[in-house]
């Protein structure tokens, strides 16, 4: 008798574990903005710009989970947007396309069950290592310049050969904040919010010191020297004759990025029907399969 409650409780054991281990599949779409040398004192929410991306998420349990992302979208700032005159004078502006592929754990507070909605819903946080690509560019007399080539501060230049050129793939670390809420057993939605603590300065393609015109027209070309100095353009008129020791940026403090959006997904745990009604509990005040079938019993 002992023997056979033992495999009874075994059994029972391994079914709950394998309901709670599932694969979750979805969607996010929102907006990505960032925080650098050209947001200055906060993030510039008229620079959100169009984000989206799709995930894999595999919960070991009701509370952890181990989650897989790729998003994309772009960033962007303007000295333009500031109330500071000598950052309005320096007149710098970029936008840039940002594909990140991210790893991360979730850990979900008040646990996540969707079957039979045991906890129907949990805000949740994460944390992991992204690696990602992105590529400044800037709008200058009609034209899209890639920023990255030209060496706007003396990359590449024999003048300044500590001053190499940056990557365009890097690592940050994500971490964030969302809340999940299960529409069926078999459908979630939620919303997410994610910043990026970046390895890099240059997201923006700002990080240290003007070049001297002269040395930089001579080095990298006229085009590096019109990208790095615009405050003519505000001046209307000739720009400032910055040089090698005058700050362009703040090389202290690294570039982040952040994600802001819905997800949409969909639970892949065997044994829940299809459709957007779950198999056992009521929602939006209709009855499940299940329920409907004891209600007819019970009449007949």
């Amino acid at each position: 008798m002992k023997v056979t409650n033992l495999l009874a409780l075994l059994l029972v054991t391994g079914t709950v574990s394998a309901q709670m281990q599932y694969v979750e599949v979805g969607i996010m779409g929102g907006v990505a903005n960032y925080y650098g040398d050209m947001t200055h004192d906060y993030v510039e929410p008229k620079e959100s710009q169009l984000a989206y991306g799709g995930f894999v998420e595999y919960h070991l349990d009701h509370k952890m989970a181990l989650k897989f992302n790729i998003y994309s979208g772009s960033v962007s700032g303007a000295d333009a947007n500031s109330d500071r005159a000598n950052l309005k004078a320096r007149n710098l502006s970029f936008t840039s396309p940002v594909t990140e592929a991210a790893f991360t754990f979730q850990y979900y507070f008040f646990g996540y069950r969707p079957v039979e909605f045991a906890q129907r819903f949990s805000p949740y946080a994460y944390a992991g290592l992204a690696g990602f690509h992105f590529n400044p560019q800037a709008f200058y007399e009609g034209e899209w310049y890639d920023l990255q080539p030209l060496g706007t501060e003396g990359q590449g230049s024999d003048y300044f050969p500590e001053r190499e050129f940056y990557r365009l793939y890097e690592f940050a670390i994500p971490v964030g904040l969302g809340f999940k809420f299960a529409l069926t057993e078999r459908w979630n939605m939620g919303i997410e919010y994610g910043a990026r603590f970046t390895f890099t300065d240059y997201l923006d393609d700002v990080s240290r010191t003007y070049v001297d015109r002269n040395l930089l027209i001579e080095s990298n070309g006229i085009d590096a020297y019109n990208l790095s100095n615009r405050s003519g353009e505000f001046l209307n008129g000739t720009p400032f004759d910055y040089d090698n020791n005058d700050w362009r940026g703040d090389p202290t403090d690294k570039d982040k990025y952040m994600w802001l959006g819905i997800t949409f997904s969909r639970n892949l745990i065997k044994g829940i029907d299809e459709g957007f009604r779950t198999t056992t509990k009521d929602i939006l005040g209709c009855p499940g399969p299940k329920h409907i079938n004891k209600v007819k019993k019970r009449r007949a």
